[in-house]
């Protein structure tokens, strides 16, 4: 008799091809993030657009044209995180800014509030040679719109669930439970 369980005993690797040549996915379904976590991706998640959105300051400061030497410069305004305020850099001009907010049109650097000195509704830049870039976090550098952000076939924990929440994902696409 024991002869013959073993004739009948397959390698794990053959008995693992087999289910799965045997097995079919059930359909997929639109779940609401807040019921995804626990449940299998059914179709790649991808950046619908770019992260962050928009070019931003990395620390509280003032956003400045990189090239104007100017060492005083009227301060046009105060932008802080959320919505655009409708503010514009040129020469000889700032504008106060915060960790995290857009930068204003015009500005392509930070110049960090430790090496200014503010005075009349002017900041006084103590910083030489301050280069386009510098301290901005530019649009699009964590992700690029169509970049794939999580694939198909993927088991969503609450590290899945956050970053689809954190690209605006409201329901995804998931296989259906059994």
């Amino acid at each position: 008799m024991m002869g013959d369980d073993l004739d009948r005993m397959r390698h794990p690797d053959e008995a693992r091809r087999t289910i799965l040549e045997r097995a079919t996915l059930l359909p997929a379904e639109e779940a609401p993030l807040a019921e995804a976590a626990g449940r299998v991706l059914a179709q790649d998640l991808v950046a619908e657009e770019d992260a962050p959105p928009f070019a931003a300051a990395t620390m509280d400061g003032y956003a400045v044209v990189a090239g104007d030497p100017s060492p005083w410069r009227e301060i046009v305004g105060r932008q802080t995180a959320g919505f655009m305020l409708g503010l514009e850099v040129s020469d000889g001009h700032a504008v106060a800014i915060t960790t995290g907010s857009p930068m204003p049109p015009g500005a392509d650097a930070v110049i960090p509030v430790e090496e200014t000195e503010e005075s009349d509704g002017h900041v006084v830049v103590h910083q030489d040679d301050v280069a386009p870039g510098t301290n901005v976090r530019p649009r699009g550098s964590d992700l690029k719109k169509g970049a794939l952000v999580l694939a198909a076939g993927t088991t969503l924990g609450p590290a899945e669930v956050g970053l689809a929440a954190g690209l605006g994902y409201a329901r995804v696409p998931v296989r259906r439970q059994a």
